[in-house]
């Protein structure tokens, strides 16, 4: 029997009740991995092939590759959850929970250690948190480090250098904060110039972009600011051709890619569109869609090959899904 109970929508930075149901679903792959859609269903788009499901079908969590697996901690519908995917195997693990539960969660992998920041407590707890944690995948164990100066939820995380860079996220002043795991110490450094949240970040050519996201009465963007450490410097880059939130993106094969998220204000609905983009000068083109429009969804890259794991479908809903997919680098333009 499905459960039934208040989900709540992160709305244009302010917190909306809407009454939903909450599921999980875990479909089965084919035995050679493709996707069987549903009869009656469009035809599902080319290149794209479904994978092991996730033991705990979960949105608005985050995902992170550390010495070829994807560690996915967090999220609704598994807050304290911490599962594993060896793309080798196509299989699950479950690992140490974490502390305590998060959603709308930033992550990285960075000197052979995943950190786990901020976020909110649990479905009726959006409070921005401050905590970092740090997982050894050696001793199976979490470490407290230092917090962040001021708390974050649904901004984004990354790895660059020495350092763990958080970008946007309510609950602060919108200034890029760095943290230095050799001293566990944080910096305070150059402000968006757009405050996002709901946003995602990447690493590309050595400079730090944040894309996207959406904020109190602006509702959702598509804008990118791309900054460079060298300077503490934020300048505007190249526009998504959608505005969105709560998506994926990450890099693979020297590109940037987006994929899916939500757009709240006014017409209410989930995304299956990606985009991508080959140079800070470009602009962005879209690739083959998703399977399924998904939102509170993360994207991570191992050996070529783009995964787009769990998320819901339905706009403003916690109706996780669960899935795995994954796209060849070469099928992207």
């Amino acid at each position: 029997m499905v459960p039934r109970q208040l989900v709540f929508v992160f709305a244009l930075g302010i917190l909306l009740p809407a009454c939903a149901l909450t599921q999980t679903e875990t479909p089965t792959p084919t035995s050679e991995g493709t996707i069987q859609p549903a009869p009656g269903s469009s035809p599902v788009p080319a290149h794209w092939q479904q994978l092991a499901p996730m033991p705990t079908a979960r949105s608005e969590m985050v995902a992170v590759v550390l010495n070829g697996m994807i560690y996915v901690p967090g999220g609704f519908g598994g807050e304290s959850v911490f599962e594993a995917y060896d793309p080798q195997n196509d299989s699950w693990q479950s690992l140490a929970e974490l502390p305590e539960g998060r959603h709308h969660l930033m992550a990285v992998a960075h000197g052979g250690q995943v950190y786990v920041i901020g976020g909110g407590k649990s479905l009726l707890n959006w409070a921005p948190q401050a905590t970092i944690w740090a997982f050894d995948p050696a001793t199976g164990a979490w470490q407290e480090r230092a917090p962040m100066p001021e708390p974050r939820l649904a901004g984004a995380a990354v790895s660059l250098g020495e350092y763990i860079y958080v970008v946007g996220g309510t609950g602060g002043t919108g200034a890029l904060l760095r943290y230095d795991p050799t001293a566990d110490t944080w910096m305070t450094l150059a402000a968006l110039a757009q405050m996002r949240e709901h946003t995602a970040a990447v690493v590309f050519q050595g400079k730090i972009y944040a894309l996207g996201g959406r904020w109190s009465g602006q509702g959702e963007l598509n804008s990118v600011e791309i900054y460079e450490p060298d300077l503490d410097q934020w300048s505007a880059g190249p526009p998504l051709n959608e505005a969105r939130g709560g998506f994926a993106a990450t890099v693979i094969a020297e590109r940037v890619v987006v994929a899916g998220g939500e757009v709240l204000a006014g017409s209410n609905h989930a995304l299956d569109s990606v985009e991508v983009l080959s140079s800070d000068d470009g602009e962005w083109v879209f690739g083959p869609a998703l399977p399924v429009t998904l939102h509170g969804v993360p994207a991570v890259e191992v050996d070529g090959n783009l995964y787009v794991i769990g998320g819901a479908d339905i706009a403003g809903t916690a109706i996780n899904k669960g899935r795995l997919f994954v796209l060849p680098a070469s099928a992207l333009p």
